[in-house]
């Protein structure tokens, strides 16, 4: 029995047969003819592969769609188009030629400081790669599986996972890799467990005794012996039996014993997270990243905007609908707008990059105003630190609001805007923030935690500060609420904490009753919130 160790990219526990996934190289009988001619089978590969994308683009679920929207925009990328063009033109062959060129592209973005940023660059090679393998005649769904399967290999493109499909996908394990990367966003997507940074010892072992991926615990196990096997199985069950369990509490209010009731929301990113959610038994949405909509690079029109709004509000099926702003920055990047930083979390981002972009900013509060006459919705604005700064914003949403009535267009005169506490001074000075005019406050602990324990949240040796108890944190939460009760608004919680049962139960405790998280965590957060009665002592 062999056991690796490895780090958690999506959660859960598979047993079964294992195979390897060997990403090819570079084609051994490549004929070069004129450039004239190798740039016309590159455009005709292009399309080929671009239409392939968007057939990915159609099978893949929720905003995992905008992954290969980005890939089909970053074939039409013309910095990438000029160097490609460019050794085609010296002799090089189409084929070398986008392989040389995906490199040097993708080594520019694997260069910056950003995690985030530099996981882009696999969607690149992935982009590139296709092209590649039509110009080579090569298919472009890399393996079949006649059985349900653990899959082995160095790293996995996103189109790996998609083209390969949930059915026959038991689990993906992965000697690099990242828990950021696209790849392992679509797995946890799909529900599919992931292991990477396995290290590639494994990938030289005989697979033929099966395995078991220990995702929970970034553990996976070659040739597992019977006692392997067997509590693998029992785990299995468990979890089989649990997630039933939770299922049936679905519907209904969230009610501790003590008859108290706490709103469950969900975290979204867009309609088909809601649908979702909605299905989970979330009470409406308490954090929609507008931001996402823009992953392909491009800030979409105020008009297409407003219809991504529309749809989340029908999602949501009457429900209430949080939109926040772009939260633009740190470890999002939009070419055009973001630069590089530094320290890109302590720079130019959320409300801050909107202040300094007010066009696109009066565009999208536009189209929030516009949505807001079809459904329950409203705003709040991130990266909000300063009374001053919340009064900028709410000079934007005047200006927004002069713009619809010069046009004539209907919109929500009531809509109303709340705040994201997510830095120290924005819960310190949250009294003066609501006296300005906020009408809500919702935390996010990701970002609290971070610039209270001056811990990057994207740095993995810091995690405890996100996964453990946070006394500080807790304490500015308290400041925020107090404030909140005396000018009589509402207060939701967002962020890693807000899916952690226990904290969530150290909040509920504090005096919040309202949790936004994501839709795989609701339940297990209403299960033991069921379990609760507020009134007693806390446990010791």
């Amino acid at each position: 029995m062999l056991v690796y160790q490895g780090t958690k990219a999506s959660p859960g526990l598979v047993m079964g047969p294992v195979r390897r996934l060997h990403h090819s190289g570079p084609g051994l009988e490549r004929v070069v003819q004129t450039p004239g001619r190798e740039q016309a089978l590159l455009n005709a590969a292009v399309v080929l592969a671009k239409d392939e994308l968007r057939q990915l683009e159609e099978a893949a679920e929720g905003t995992d769609k905008d992954i290969f929207l980005f890939q089909r925009v970053m074939l039409d990328d013309p910095g990438l188009n000029r160097e490609i063009a460019a050794y085609i033109a010296a002799g090089a062959g189409a084929a070398p030629a986008v392989e040389r060129a995906a490199e040097i592209y993708a080594g520019r973005i694997e260069a910056g400081d950003d995690e985030y940023i530099r996981q882009r660059a696999m969607d690149v090679r992935d982009a590139c790669r296709r092209v590649v393998n039509i110009l080579d005649g090569r298919p472009r769904t890399p393996l079949r599986l006649e059985t349900p399967s653990i899959l082995i290999s160095e790293f996995l493109y996103p189109s790996d996972i998609v083209a390969i499909g949930r059915g026959m996908l038991l689990g993906v394990a992965c000697a690099e890799g990242s828990e950021q990367s696209h790849a392992s966003i679509i797995a946890r997507t799909m529900g599919i467990p992931a292991v990477v940074q396995l290290g590639g010892a494994f990938l030289e072992q005989n697979c033929a005794g099966g395995g078991v991926l220990d995702a929970d615990n970034g553990c996976l196990i070659l040739q597992p012996d019977e006692a392997a096997r067997k509590d693998a199985q029992r785990r299995i069950v468990g979890a089989s039996i649990l997630k039933k369990r939770l299922a049936a509490l679905g519907a209904g209010p969230c009610r501790t014993k003590d008859g108290t009731h706490v709103a469950l929301l969900a975290s979204c990113s867009g309609p088909e997270d809601v649908e979702l959610a909605m299905q989970a038994g979330a009470e409406g949405v308490g954090l929609l990243r507008s931001e996402f909509s823009i992953m392909a690079g491009r800030v979409p029109s105020e008009e297409e905007q407003y219809f991504f709004y529309l749809s989340c509000l029908q999602a949501a099926g009457g429900k209430p609908v949080t939109v926040r702003t772009f939260d633009i920055g740190a470890d999002k990047s939009v070419p055009g707008l973001t630069e590089d930083s530094p320290h890109p979390a302590l720079g130019m981002r959320g409300l801050r990059m909107s202040l300094a972009h007010p066009q696109m900013f009066e565009e999208q509060l536009c189209a929030l105003l516009r949505a807001g006459t079809r459904g329950p919705l409203r705003v709040s604005i991130p990266m909000v630190s300063t009374p001053e700064d919340w009064l900028q914003a709410m000079e934007h949403v005047e200006k927004a609001r002069r713009a619809l009535r010069r046009r004539g267009v209907v919109f929500n005169e009531e809509l109303e805007f709340g705040c994201m506490v997510e830095t120290p001074s924005a819960a310190l000075l949250a009294p003066d923030i609501l006296a300005a005019g906020c009408r809500f406050l919702v935390i996010g602990t990701n970002d609290l935690i971070q610039y209270t324990y001056a811990a990057d949240r994207l740095d993995s040796r810091f995690s405890e500060f996100f996964s453990g108890q946070s006394p500080a944190v807790h304490r500015l939460v308290g400041m925020a609420l107090d404030a909140a009760k005396a000018a009589g608004v509402p207060v939701c919680i967002c962020g890693v904490h807000a899916g952690s049962p226990n904290q969530v139960v150290r909040y509920a405790r504090q005096g919040v009753r309202c949790f936004a998280t994501e839709a795989a965590s609701l339940l297990q957060v209403k299960a033991r919130l069921l379990e609760e009665d507020l009134t007693l002592p806390a446990d010791p």
